[in-house]
């Protein structure tokens, strides 16, 4: 493989792994699957990914098929190298340590250089939204559950159901103890943490002692 395979490559040639499709097939699959809220697609990524995919050698195009007036559209399917190629991308990803930078730790991590009531309104706005994506999520997930979809198709969907009810529920215990004051708020850190930190550097910096010699002549 000429390099290692993007996330949006990996949704495209698992889907040409299945079968022969179109790039825009491929996309209003991943939509229609859900697949879009895992990578930010659009019908441009998907033939950009396709294009890459084929100088790679991991898709070939097959054919091409015309829908009505509709342009002539060329169908894709993934070759032996592409086959080969998505096992070891697939776990590869299902093992990954690599970190992700997202951007709600960053206002986490700065949230304190903002007044308490600006920080509770944005919470609670990102309380809502996340609320509303887990009702959607959680209903989709039980359709096609009840559709007959074995579990094992689902796994995604049932990782970011646990996240987003671990959120709401964590975002719910910090606007409550804003609310009551349990959650003090305004300030720089307080003096005794500032000491407690220079005596910790200072002890852990520290060069370490050699043991006395015991050697007797």
């Amino acid at each position: 493989m000429a390099r290692e395979l993007t996330a949006v490559a990996v949704v495209v040639l698992g889907l040409l792994d299945e079968r022969p499709r179109h790039p825009y097939d491929v996309f209003q699959t991943l939509v229609e699957r859900g697949d879009a809220r895992l990578v930010r697609v659009n019908p441009g990524a998907v033939y950009h990914a396709i294009e890459r995919l084929e100088r790679d050698g991991l898709v070939e195009a097959v054919g091409t098929e015309r829908c009505g007036n509709r342009p002539e559209r060329t169908t894709y399917r993934a070759t032996a190298a592409g086959h080969a190629a998505l096992r070891p991308a697939l776990t590869s990803y299902l093992a990954d340590d690599r970190p992700a930078y997202a951007d709600f730790p960053v206002g986490l991590a700065h949230a304190p250089r903002l007044p308490a009531d600006e920080v509770a309104a944005a919470l609670t706005q990102r309380r809502g939204r996340e609320a509303a994506r887990l009702d959607t999520l959680r209903a989709r997930c039980d359709e096609v559950l009840a559709l007959g979809l074995p579990r094992r198709f689902l796994l995604d969907g049932e990782r970011e159901v646990a996240l987003l009810e671990r959120e709401v529920a964590w975002l719910d215990e910090v606007l409550r103890d804003l609310a009551d004051g349990t959650l003090t708020w305004g300030g720089p850190p307080p003096d005794d943490f500032l000491a407690a930190r220079q005596h910790h550097r200072t002890r852990t910096s520290a060069p370490a002692r050699r043991p006395a010699d015991r050697s007797t002549s």
